[in-house]
Parts: structure tokens; sequence; C-alpha cells
């Protein structure tokens, strides 16, 4: 019995023993075929079980595994490879950068890279190619086209001016309907100049808000060529962890990182032409006067008609030159085991279409990040850029006066030579004697009257990453987000602006600047077929804003522009501070990779509400099911992957400073002192609250050659924080109240693959359709309509907000209409129309539709993006001013007799059709026709070519051996535009991004008009 145990006993020893000889320490490094440096972080795992560590700084790793079993090495951006354990019990690996598993990680709230597969709500990526294949300046306009959902509308084609993006329609009856942009975890604000219309002082004396001009928005101060990716998160559920700031979605911008390896020098340059696409058609008939005689006294073309022989001058045509430009950039990255590092250096000047307007803008930027142990990184990141502008002055801000440039070509007759404004003696030469009729010369006004502005910008963040045990990391950003932006408006002595003919010159000085704090605590672990991450956080926000507003009128000396050198002067100093502190959470759980649950809580505390109502919590919860694992599909069937995604989130929206207690402010009417400002006292506001619904479907087929991303969305906002107008018995103008409801509900749909790839030919397309209801479904008692001033852009149309309507609507005068909608004609024979303003449109499109297509054939690559929209009107202001100054194509008419289509009434209340001939004259066009809005609003929808773009790149047996790439392009953009819009482009804005609730699109009044340019451009890398 005891041998037999010995024996027992000794046999399990040996096996044992056996055991143990087979386990190895498996070592080895795991370095990037790119650019043969090592990969740290690299997952390391024995297959089939929970084994797993990650790589060192070095790219060196050791694991315990027997000989035979296969170890798995993955790391985001590489192809994962899978390598078996020999009796050497060394492996090295070369991991090879993916490119499709690149298009895998999505980088989301707090800069957090993640898996697509895990994000259970509706996001796009666009990448650097596309942006930079754009040749855009400002990084909102290189979105047009390529993002499901989002409406871009440019302030114009002037340099440098600015754009603004709103995802999914507007939310805010009266508040901003902008996304919040992120830089690298960083907020960033991006808002545009407005003018100070405070009493007394500042710049207001060019007008209404921000109207006059088309001032960039600080998004654009972002060079593209730093930018490595961009995700655009659209709904509440997105962008849910980022608090009140996101409440209309986020774009979150990831910029370039230095790269462990040898360092490597980039160079790029862009040299680009523009000339203005199109213009309106005017007539060349009639020269200066009224009523068919001509008139010195008139600045109108009422007058006679030209004489054979007469010169006729093409002011409109002959005013705009060719714009030109240059871009260069320069960049250099490297990095070791320990370090990376990237410096880029960018400058850009460019001369716009209309004379003396420039724009330039210098970058420079600094990140880098340091690995001070295992457990310790640092990373961090400076960018300071200048911005400098001259801008021409445009409408229709301009009380009592035309004063744009665009608006005074209008009213220049073609009998007269528009170059010539000045005297022998150098002052300005007039059109007609009177002051206060005349319109300045646009030469004048570019040349005297300038818009000036420089900023100075500066963008920084400092992180840290501490992960003191394997499934715990622990993260603190602080970044800022600063600039100084001082802007000038000067109103030359003898210009006919209202109020200005002895000179002035405003002068805004605006410092803003953002801190933000952000600590997060991330935990990961699996248990069993459970994958769970959990996210805690906390967020400061604050912002100040400073201004001081200078104006200085009546010039001392006419040649000696400063403020110095006026008579009167005054001065407005006005400051603001805005506090949000928020605490956050968020769990992700998924079950086999199959089934992800994702579930987040905000609680917000914001400075800007009463302190019962400052305290607000909004949830969000996401579930998703990958049903081709259920089903046994992948990459052998024709559904490789499906996923089904459904979300709901909340999300709360505070206001601006200072909407609680009205602040005093200096009276300039009689008695002096103070008084109460505009906006009246509101203790109990309350924010507003949004709450969405959304279902995904996500579809792979054919091996992930061909990908369908397709959202339905349904969001609510209510307690809409407005202003409408009181009574000024109590003291105030307006008063901020919460009321009303605004619904949004849609469809997107995004299709993407490579149809076909070969060796040497490849072919990707990418197609994202997108449609948007929106409807104001209440506004709170009495209102049946909502004003907003900054859409108010000529006498007969205006941006508004209806019940039943879109917060885009168009508020007009409108023809008097039987109840059969046919035009009522008076007994004289003319149209008879309502000075009253009803509905008359919708700014907004039914949908969008963006294509992109790009072939490439071996060293050669073509590509190109239609943009259409289908809808949407324009409020053509510039055809209005046409009719009304007699040079429109329209009133080429004159003279001539016509019947109008319509009724007349008769005794008996009835209608019969109208028979009475009538004449075509001057007060027809000016008191009947520019009378009514609803004749010069028209239909907006557009097929464009927006970019075609060629790239060759040089064999490498071609180039020296000192470059590692070289790449050669060149760009047209807005090659072909097919519309039935009779204005210049019905892609407009006057305002930019400077306009709250339904937004500056859809209505074209005095802007820069829109170009159409070529780019031309090297890329070499050293």
């Amino acid at each position: 019995m005891k041998k037999r145990l010995l024996m027992f006993f000794l046999s399990i020893s040996l096996l044992v023993f056996q055991a143990h000889a087979q386990q190895l320490t498996v070592t080895g490094k795991v370095t990037a075929t790119d650019d043969s440096g090592p990969l740290p972080g690299v997952s390391v795992k024995v297959k089939g079980t929970n084994t797993v560590v990650q790589t060192s700084t070095s790219g060196v790793f050791a694991i315990k595994a027997n000989q035979g079993d296969v170890l798995v090495f993955s790391y985001i951006g590489y192809a994962p490879q899978e390598k078996a354990v020999t009796a050497s019990g060394i492996i090295n690996v070369v991991l090879i950068a993916d490119n499709k598993a690149l298009d895998e990680v999505v980088v989301t709230a707090f800069n957090i890279a993640q898996d697509r597969k895990s994000l259970n709500y509706a996001f796009q990526n666009v990448k650097s190619k596309d942006i930079e294949e754009s040749r855009q300046q400002n990084i909102v306009n290189a979105l047009q086209g390529k993002v499901a959902g989002a409406v871009i509308t440019s302030s114009g084609g002037g340099p440098g001016e600015g754009a603004s993006i709103v995802l999914r329609g507007g939310t805010s009856l009266d508040g901003d309907n902008q996304p919040l942009f992120v830089i690298d975890g960083v907020p960033l604000d991006n808002s545009s100049f407005v003018e100070s219309t405070a009493p007394g002082a500042g710049s207001a004396f060019n007008g209404v808000l921000g109207r006059s001009l088309g001032t960039p928005n600080r998004a654009s101060d972002i060079n593209p060529e730093d930018v490595e990716s961009v995700t655009v998160l659209k709904g509440p559920a997105a962008a849910a962890l980022y608090g009140v700031k996101a409440g209309n979605g986020a774009i979150i911008i990831t910029t370039k990182k230095g790269k462990t390896g040898s360092t490597s020098v980039v160079y790029n340059n862009l040299f680009s032409f523009d000339n203005v696409m199109r213009l309106p058609e005017t007539q060349s008939t009639f020269k200066q006067g009224a009523n068919g005689i001509f008139a010195a006294t008139s600045r109108d073309s009422y007058g006679s008609a030209f004489l054979p022989g007469e010169t006729i001058y093409n002011n409109l045509d002959d005013f705009f030159v060719t714009g030109k430009s240059q871009t260069h950039n320069l960049s250099v990255s490297g990095g070791s085991e320990k370090y990376t590092f990237r410096f880029a250096a960018s400058n850009a000047n460019q001369n716009g279409v209309v004379p003396k307007t420039e724009y330039g803008k210098t970058s420079l930027r600094l990140s880098g990040s340091a690995i001070a142990s295992e457990k310790f990184t640092m990373t961090g990141s400076a960018n300071y850029i200048r911005t400098t502008g001259r801008r021409p002055l445009q409408g229709p801000g301009l009380f009592g006066g035309t004063g744009g440039f665009l608006v005074s070509i209008f009213n220049w007759p073609k009998n007269d030579n528009m170059k010539d404004y000045l005297s022998p003696d150098g002052s300005r030469r007039r059109l007609i004697a009177s002051v206060t009729n005349d319109t300045d010369n646009p030469y004048f006004t570019i040349d005297r009257n300038p818009q000036t502005d420089i900023n100075d910008h500066f963008i920084g963040n400092a992180g840290a990453e501490f992960k003191p045990l394997d499934w715990l990391r622990i993260n603190y950003t602080l970044g800022t987000d600063y600039y100084n932006e001082r802007t000038q408006s000067v109103r030359a002595v003898g210009t006919s602006l209202p109020n200005n003919q002895n000179g002035g010159i405003g002068q805004t000085v605006n410092t803003f600047q953002n801190i933000t704090s952000n600590f997060l605590v991330t935990a990961e672990k699996t248990f069993g077929d459970f994958s769970t991450s959990l996210l805690l956080g906390n967020a400061i926000d604050q912002s100040k804003f400073a201004t001081v507003d200078y104006l200085g009128l009546i010039f001392q000396n006419p040649d000696f522009i400063s403020i110095n050198n006026t008579v009167n002067r005054s001065v407005i100093q006005r400051n603001s501070i805005r506090r949000i502190v928020g605490v956050f959470g968020s769990l992700n759980a998924d079950w086999k990779k199959t089934v992800f649950l994702n579930i987040t809580g905000r609680n917000d505390w914001s400075s800007t509400l009463p302190v019962k109502n400052f305290s607000f919590f909004y949830p969000s919860v996401s579930l998703g099911y990958e049903f081709t694992k259920t089903l046994n599909l992948g990459d052998d069937s024709w559904l490789s992957y499906g996923k089904l995604k459904v979300s709901f989130a909340e999300v709360g929206k505070d206001t601006a400073p200072y909407r609680l207690f009205s602040p005093l402010q200096s009276n300039t009417f009689i008695g002096g002192g103070f008084r109460g400002g505009f906006f009246g006292n509101n203790p109990d506001l309350k924010p507003e609250s949004r709450s969405s619904y959304e279902l995904g479907l996500d579809l792979q087929f054919f091996k992930n050659r061909l990908r369908l991303d397709a959202t339905y969305y349904n969001d609510k906002t209510i307690d809409q924080i407005i202003a409408p107008r009181v009574s000024q018995a109590t003291g105030y103008i307006l008063q901020y109240i919460n009321g009303g409801i605004v619904q949004n509900r849609g469809i997107e749909l995004m299709l993407s693959g490579t149809p076909i790839t070969s060796k040497d030919f490849s072919w990707d397309v990418n197609f994202n359709f997108a449609r948007n209801k929106n409807e104001v479904l209440e506004l709170p008692f009495p209102l049946t309509i909502i004003r907003n001033s900054d859409a108010s852009i000529i006498f007969v149309a205006e941006g508004a907000s209806y019940p039943g309507k879109s917060i885009s609507s168009i508020s007009a005068s409108d023809y008097i209409r039987d109840p059969e909608g046919n035009i009522i004609i008076d007994v004289n024979g003319y149209p008879t129309f309502n000075s009253l303003f009803s509905y008359a449109g919708d700014r907004a499109p039914k949908f969008v539709l963006g294509l992109n297509n790009s072939f490439r054939y071996k060293n050669t690559e073509l590509s190109f993006l239609v943009d259409i929209r289908k809808g949407g009107d324009v409020i053509n202001g510039n055809e209005w001013e046409l009719v009304r100054s007699g040079l429109s194509k329209q009133t080429e008419e004159r003279g001539k007799q016509v019947v109008f289509d319509g009724v007349v009434r008769n005794t008996d209340g009835t209608f019969s059709k109208n028979t009475k001939q009538v004449e075509l004259t001057q007060g027809y066009y000016e008191n009947n026709l520019a009378a009514v809005g609803t004749a010069f609003i028209e239909d907006g929808s557009w097929i464009r070519l927006r970019t075609v773009t060629l790239n060759y790149t040089l064999s490498k047996k071609y180039m020296p051996k000192v470059f590692s790439n070289v790449n050669l392009f060149v760009t047209g953009r807005n090659l072909l535009l097919f519309t039935n819009y009779s204005g210049i482009d019905p892609e407009v804005g006057v305002s930019g991004a400077g306009v709250r609730g339904g937004g500056a699109a859809g209505l074209d009044y005095g802007g820069v008009p829109s170009r159409r340019g070529f780019d031309l451009g090297l890329k070499v890398g050293f």
C-alpha cells in the first residue's frame, strides 16, 4: 500500500514538474512598421484566457505562457497579430498601421477615445484629409457637405468671414443654437464680434448688432493643418457629459500629435485665386433720373434711355477684382520612448474680391507628451494665433443710410463712372448735391471708411494621467481659451452716413478668457463575459468677458485718423462673468461584445440662474445590440456587421449673465444719470430643458466594404428663454421669460464604402442625407410671433418664428388675396397688398445631401464633393434694393402695358378675372412691387460641385533621398452651381455666427458675394 501511494505522489509530482517546465516567461518587443518606433501600451493576451499584459514605454513585454499558446497583440490604429509561443520564449512583433482600424476609434467627450462599436448614439467623424482637401481657412466651412444634419452658413465671400453651424435644427427661439466646440478637451468660444448698442458709446454708430460687416467666428482661428480629426456629436445623448454648453451638440476637434521614432519635417503651401461666382443681372437701358427724365439731382435709374453711342459704365462687374491668397505650413514632429513633440507654424495672407480687403492669420502651435514613469504621463499644448482683417462696410445694419458697399453699387446709375470718386482737391466727389439723400461711393467706402480688426488668441492645456492600477486611471486637465480682440470703424469727413458727415471713429476692445478644469477617474474591469468601465468626473468652467467701447465724433483734422483727434468722446466699459460647476458619471457595460449599455448623469450649477433654479440634473441612457453575432453572421456573410441602437437623453441650457436683475446704465436722454437696462428683472428664470429620443441602425456589408448608418431622432425643448417686448411703462424695453416649446424630428443616413479596390485602383464613396422637421409647438400667451432684430434686414421681410411653423420662418408683407389665393386687383388695375406681416416661408431646407467620391490610380487621386439642398427660402434683399433704385432687370419693362394676373372684387362680393390694362411705372415698382415682401422670397434649392481635387504623389525613385514624400495638388471650388435662385448665391447669411434663434441663413442683402476659385499647392516631407 505504501509503495502504491509513493508511486502515485511521484506521478503527480512528475506531471506538475512537466507542466511548470512547459510554462515560459515570454519576452519581446513590439514596434510599428510606419516609423519602426516602439509601441507602448500594446495589449498582449494569451488567447482563450484572461492573462493579459501591456508593453512598457520602450515597447517591451513579459508574460507567462505555455509552449504552443497563441499570443494576441492588439493596439488602436494597428491590425492585430497572433504569434505562437515557441521554446525560445522570445517574440518580436511589428504591427502594421490599419486605416480601417483607425475608423473604428472615435474621440468623444473629454477627449476619450472609444471603440466605434461600443457607441450607441449618432456621431460622424471627418478625417484630416477631408478637411485639408476643402482648402478652407475656416474649419466650419471645411465641414460643408460632409456631415449629415449639419446646416452651415457662411456670412459671405469676404476674406476671413465667419460661418455658423447648426446640428439637427435650432432648438432655442432666442438663444445660441450652435454646438459646443472642444479642442483637445478644452471648450472653445465660437462667437462673432457683435457691435455694442449701449447708449452713448460703442461702435453702434455702424448700425444694428453684427449686421454691418461679416466678422469671423473664433473657431476659424484654428489652423486646419493642425487638425487630425473632427468628431461631430449630434444629439444630447452624444454630448450629455459636457453639460449645458453642449445643449446643441458638440464638435470635438483632435489635433495632430508627435510620434515616437525619427524626427519628420513637413512643409506645404497653397496658392489660391478667386473671382466672384456670379452677380445679379442689371438693366443697361435707362440712366439716372426719375419718371423717364434725366435728373442729376436723383440717384435713381428711372431716367431717360441711353442714346446710341452713349457710354454705359458696368459699375457692378468692374468693381470686383481677382482675390489672391497664399498659405505656408511647416511642422516638425518626433519623439523617443519617453517623450513626443510636434511644433507647427503657419502663415496665411488673403486679398479679397472686394478691393482693399484682406485677412491674415499666423499660428504657432507646440504640443508634446512625456512618460515620467510606468504609471505617470503628462501632456500639454500651446497654440498662439494672430488674425488681422480689413473688411468692407456692408448692409443692412446702418441707421438711415445705405452705407454698405454693395448696396451703394445697387444705387449707382450706369451713366456715371463710379471709379471716379475723388474731386481734384482730394475730397469725396458727390453723385448728387444733397448730403442726406446721397450715397457714399463704394470706392470711397472701402478706401476711407474701413473696418479693421486684430485678434490675439491663445489656446492651451496641460494634462496628467496617473495609473496606480492596471484597471484604474486618474486624469486631470487644465485648459484655457483666451483672446483679445480690437476692432475699429472709421467714418471719414465727407461721408453721407447719418450723423457722421464730420467724421467719427469707433473702437471696441474685447477680452475673453475661459478657464476649464476637468478631473476624471476611470475604472475598467472584466467579469467573465462582461466588460465594464466607470467614469466619474468633475468639471469647472469659468468665462470672463470684458469690453471697452470708445466713440469719437467730429475730426478736427480730417486727415488724421485718431480718437484723440475728435471733438466729442465717450467710453463705456462692460464686464460679465459666468461659472458652471458640474459633476458627472458614466457607466459602460457590454456582454460578449454583443449587448452594449451606457448610462450617464450630470448635475450642473450655473451662476446665471437664480439660486432656487441654478442646480439641475439630466440623465442619458443608451442600448446597443450587435445582432449579427447572435445570428452567427460574420465576414463570410453578405451582412458582416449589424447593430441596433436606441437612446434617450435630457440636457439643460442656462442663459447669459445678468438676466435675473437688470443692471443700471448711463442715461443719455433728458435728465442724465442712470436708468434700468433694456431687459427687465426676472428672478424666477429657469433653464431650458431638451429631451431627445434616438433610434439607429449600423450595418456593414461584404466584409466591411460597405457601411450604412441610419438614425431617426425626435427631440423637444421646453421652457424657452425669450425676451418679448413689454410696455415701456415698466421701465424696460424687453423682459426675459420662460415659455414656448420647439420640436425637431428627422432622419439621417450615412453610406460609405469602397466599391472597387485593387493593387493599382480604388474607389471610395461617402454619402450623407438628412431631413429635419422643425416646429414651434407653443408660444407663451399672448405672443403669436417671435421676432429677432438680428434677422430684420429689409423693410418688407424678416426672419421670425410662428407657432406651428419653423423657428427659421420668414415674416413678410403680402398681396391681399381672395379665399382661393388669387391676388386682388384694385380699381386702378394694380395689385393690392397688406402692410401687416404674415408667415411667408421657411429658410430651413427640406433635406440636404452630400456625395464625396475619391478615385485612386497608382500615384494619382481624383476626388470631388457634390452638395445638394432641396428647399429653404431666401429673402433676396439685393433684388429689392435694385427694384427701388431702378437697376433691376425687372424695371427694364417700364412703360409696358400689362394686365396683372388676379381678380377684381365685384359689388356683390364675388370675384372675377382682372382684364384692366395698366402701365408699369416708376410708382408701381417703388410703391407697389417693392412694398410686397413675398415678391422677393425665392426657393433656395441648389446642386453644386463644391470641390474637385487632383493629387499626384511623386514616386520615390524620382525623389532625392532627403525627401520622404512629395505631393502636388490642384483644387477647384464652387465650379458649378445649378439653382433657380436669381440672386448671387442661395447659400448666404448676413451675419455669420452672430445671429441667435433662427440664425442668418437665407438673408441675402449687401454681403460680399460668394467666390469661385482654384488652389495650387505642394506638400513635401523630409
